[in-house]
């Protein structure tokens, strides 16, 4: 039981959503943006993006200075999930039919999406891309919401995605989990 999903076609319309989100963002909110992030979920039937304030991350580290790095690394507290709403929609929709699929190799659906997900990111910094639309270095990432997903998969993910500086904060954040 597999999959006939074309993951090549996902990643265009993600690469496409995201570069619309973040150029959206970046319209609205310009060099405030510390970071960008794409969201899964465990059923693998959501792709959608997040991104971060500096003013937004401030803010939330002021009131709750005992959770600092979670504010910073957990993309589910950050400032937005707006942006190429309607590129998103089509690209979970997608998702979620294959899902139904009763023939369906979930495991290897799921792992193919994060993956997918994650080239698309690694793609777009490999170009610069968010570097050269925000003019400075940001937070990059990809997630899971509510995930019993291994702690490694997450610091691999993060190294594959960012400079050693944000790394290894990330790393210690996730050993203090």
């Amino acid at each position: 039981m597999n999959t006939n999903f074309n993951f090549e076609v996902l990643k265009s319309k993600i690469e496409f959503a995201v570069k619309t989100c973040f150029k959206e963002n970046i319209q609205k909110y310009g060099s405030d943006i510390c970071s960008f992030a794409l969201i899964s979920d465990d059923g693998a039937m959501t792709v959608v993006p997040f991104t971060n304030t500096k003013t937004h991350l401030k803010k939330m580290q002021a009131q709750n200075p005992e959770h600092k790095d979670y504010y910073e690394f957990e993309p589910a507290e950050w400032f937005t999930s707006n942006g190429a709403n309607e590129a998103f929609n089509a690209i979970c929709k997608m998702v979620s039919l294959e899902i139904d699929n009763e023939e369906l190799d979930f495991e290897y659906f799921r792992n193919s999406l994060f993956e997918s997900c994650v080239e698309v990111l690694e793609k777009l910094r490999t170009e610069v891309f968010f570097q050269k639309e925000l003019g400075e270095n940001l937070l990059v990432q990809f997630n899971i919401l509510d995930t019993d997903e291994s702690k490694d998969n997450l610091i691999h993910w993060t190294k594959r995605l960012n400079d050693s500086t944000y790394v290894k904060r990330y790393q210690d954040y996730m050993t203090q989990q």
